[in-house]
């Protein structure tokens, strides 16, 4: 456009020749607004991001590298549904949850194993190889001779599912995406593809198949090649190596100067009893120190946090304003990126002076790329020569960068997520009694679960109501904040006093788990309760005594009706009940376990192993509490008044002169003889006395006891024993 209209008014105003000046200046403005973009190599968030764009190139990856890589096949997402509860007039509640099965190409290079998985950033899989959500894995190292994975062919058919030779994936099979909020989550993987570090030498000569023409100085953990050419791939590498072309005597290469030796004198490349002449010097040119950038800002891949960018600034010295970024995607400590950084600033410099200078045919022996030393002491890198008959006309560069001075840095702070080994899990399923109103109607049962380390993620349960049925998914069962067991014996107790005499050892299953201390006020509120074997207790007083090993004293023992008059073994199980991770088992499927032969199954997160528990017949928080303060009493005419004081299974607090809740349809007793007696009893009363007259009492044998039990809508109660005398 700008051609056709600078020639237009060019020759209205200037005749042939304007035309022709307009038609050249147009042609350099068309030049610059139409040309086309200038191809670019490997940039750093290219690594970071998930793509699945077609055509995306896929980089080929040196040393250990962390990478996003490209989905390359995946399904659409796998639903599946379970249905909870209803019967009995009860809502059910139908929960959905997804998985996705997909490949995801890493390198164009062969690859050596693949470490850690990260999804959002958190990792997926550690060190040790675990995964932390269920799926099935696998991955292909890049070999010319790999078979097609199994789950493609079965999907698109052994004819049309592709090996993917040359390239290194993984595959997914259904991996869970409940933790991702049922979405594909974005995936970065740590990737060894030689063992060691690399350089630009290994980097070049392996991109170039082979021709060792390429040398390198500085080394890398790891380094990504992408480009459309090997130039694309390489310029990073040779930009901050300092890579120059040498001519030798085996022909071209490609390395630092560093790597050629010390300087050669110029004059040794003169004919004999030749001097430095004035005339030699034919062109002396010095750009202006505002051409330099007044910083240089490398950015890398920071192993020390977990691959994240990081990067090192450098002044240099009588540079301008300006900033000079340079995106290197290659792994780099930070102390080496400081160095590299201060090196970059320190050769910044070298080539602001051009000298043209004239020699003879005896400096055609010298290197192009080498350093030369002038007369003068002055160093000059040798960029370019031109052969003019028997003159040599050559074109050197000022080398003088400055001495690099500081070379440490520090990494910064990572925000990586801890890699944890593999947790031993510990899960528990027990039985409450009836803790607050209204009252149970369905048997009570809570599972908890813990790791040796805060890396368990926790664990997946079912229940099998009898041998051979279906499974029945629960949940999962997150953290508990404490579980463990008695690492000593515990003797009885009172459940009527604050025990003393006795304390508990409990070791932990994690040792990051703390216990508190409170007070008697917020211990008769019911602070601490925790479950130890069949007993409800708490603890005022938390001592730790070890890596997760507690003392616990200032005990109340047998809290809502549970037994405490026999001795807990070592090993008990422990559990703190005021934890919002307990996993309570619905109603609906804790009837199942009534009869005693239902069985309890769980799984670690992300893990294939089953453990199964049979599960005791239930029914603790059905029953009522024994009564109490029962009394014998003779009537004055040979029989006996028997009275005694209910208790309350909604309400199992001590309260004098109050009357309880009943906790039940309606107030029932049976009262027996122990043992039995042939036509004397059972009776039933629907308060709480009952008499005996004389006749019966007369046919009693000595020694013998009566018990009284409430009965209730769903159960007995246990039985108050007083001798019948």
């Amino acid at each position: 456009m700008a051609t056709l209209v600078l020639t237009v008014v060019g020759g209205m105003v200037g005749g042939p020749m304007g035309a022709a000046i307009g038609a050249a200046v147009g042609q350099q403005i068309d030049a610059q607004i139409f040309k086309p973009k200038g191809r670019e190599g490997p940039r750093l968030a290219d690594l970071k991001i998930q793509a699945s764009t077609y055509g995306q190139q896929i980089p080929q990856l040196f040393g250990t590298m962390r990478v996003a890589g490209s989905v390359i096949w995946a399904t659409d997402l796998i639903e599946r549904r379970s249905k909870h509860g209803g019967g009995k007039g009860r809502a059910s509640t139908t929960e959905y949850s997804y998985a996705v099965s997909m490949a995801v190409a890493l390198s164009s290079r062969s690859i050596r194993g693949i470490g850690r998985i990260w999804a959002d950033g958190n990792l997926l899989r550690g060190s040790s190889g675990t995964f932390k959500e269920r799926c099935k894995f696998r991955w292909y190292d890049g070999s010319e001779d790999q078979a097609a994975d199994p789950l493609i062919a079965s999907a698109l058919g052994i004819a049309s599912a592709s090996a993917f030779r040359g390239c290194a994936y993984v595959v997914f099979d259904e991996l869970e995406l409940g933790a991702f909020g049922n979405r594909i989550p974005s995936l970065t993987f740590e990737v060894e593809a030689d063992e060691g570090g690399v350089d630009a030498g290994l980097v070049g000569n392996i991109l170039s198949a082979g021709s060792a023409r390429c040398a390198g100085e500085w080394r890398f953990a790891g380094y990504a090649a992408s480009g459309d050419r090997l130039r694309d791939a390489l310029a990073p590498l040779v930009e901050v190596d300092g890579v120059r072309l040498m001519s030798g005597p085996d022909g071209w290469k490609l390395t630092p100067p560093t790597s050629a030796g010390e300087p050669l004198a110029l004059a040794d490349f003169r004919e004999r009893g030749r001097s430095d002449a004035p005339g030699d010097r034919i062109e002396h040119r010095r750009a202006p120190l505002s051409s330099l950038p007044g910083t240089i800002r490398l950015r890398h891949y920071e192993p020390e946090r977990d691959y994240q960018l990081g990067q090192q600034t450098s002044r240099v010295a009588g540079g301008a304003l300006r900033e000079e970024r340079i995106d290197l995607p290659a792994v780099l400590p930070a102390t080496s990126a400081r160095a590299l950084a201060q090196r970059l600033a320190a050769a910044a410099a070298d080539g602001l002076e051009t000298l043209l200078y004239r020699a003879d045919l005896a400096a055609l022996a010298l290197t192009v790329g080498h350093v030369v030393a002038m007369d003068d002491g002055s160093r000059w890198r040798l960029a370019g020569r031109t052969v003019r008959a028997s003159e040599i006309l050559l074109e050197l560069k000022r080398h003088a960068p400055l001495p690099v001075a500081d070379l440490s840095a520090e990494p910064g702070i990572g925000v990586g997520a801890p890699d944890w080994p593999d947790a031993v899990g510990t899960v528990r399923l027990f039985e409450l009694p009836n803790i607050g109103s209204p009252a149970a109607s369905a048997p009570r049962l809570s599972i908890a679960g813990a790791g040796s380390n805060d890396g368990w993620r926790g664990a997946d349960c079912w229940i099998v109501p009898w041998a051979g049925a279906e499974p029945i998914p629960i949940g999962m069962v997150r953290p508990a904040r404490g579980l463990g067991e008695l690492a000593e014996p515990l003797g009885p107790g009172s459940g009527a006093l604050f025990d003393l005499s006795n304390s508990i050892e409990v070791r932990l299953a994690n040792p990051a788990m703390t216990l508190e201390s409170v007070t008697d006020a917020a211990l008769l509120g019911g602070a601490n309760r925790a479950m130890m074997g069949g007993e409800l207790l708490q603890f005022g007083v938390a001592d730790v005594v070890g890596a997760g090993r507690w003392r616990l004293s200032r005990l109340l023992r047998g809290r809502a009706g549970t037994e405490c008059d026999a001795a807990h073994p070592a090993g008990t199980f422990f559990v703190l009940l005021d934890d919002p991770a307990l996993l309570a088992l619905p109603e609906p499927l804790a009837e199942l376990t009534e009869s005693g032969a239902a069985i309890f199954q769980w799984a670690p997160r992300g893990g294939a192993r089953l453990t199964e528990v049979g599960v005791p017949a239930a029914g603790r928080a059905l029953r009522p509490l024994a009564p109490v303060h029962g009394q014998v009493r003779p009537d004055g005419i040979g029989g006996v008044t028997i009275s005694w004081v209910r208790r309350s299974r909604v309400d199992t607090g001590w309260r004098d002169h109050i009357d309880l809740p009943l906790g039940e349809s309606r107030e029932a007793w049976r009262i027996t003889l122990s043992p039995p007696v042939p036509g004397i009893g059972p009776w039933e009363s629907a308060t709480s006395a009952w008499a005996i007259d004389a006749a019966e009492l007369a046919a009693v044998p000595p020694r013998h006891m009566i018990e009284i039990r409430q009965a209730g809508d769903f159960a007995l109660s246990p039985p108050l024993s007083l001798p019948l005398t």
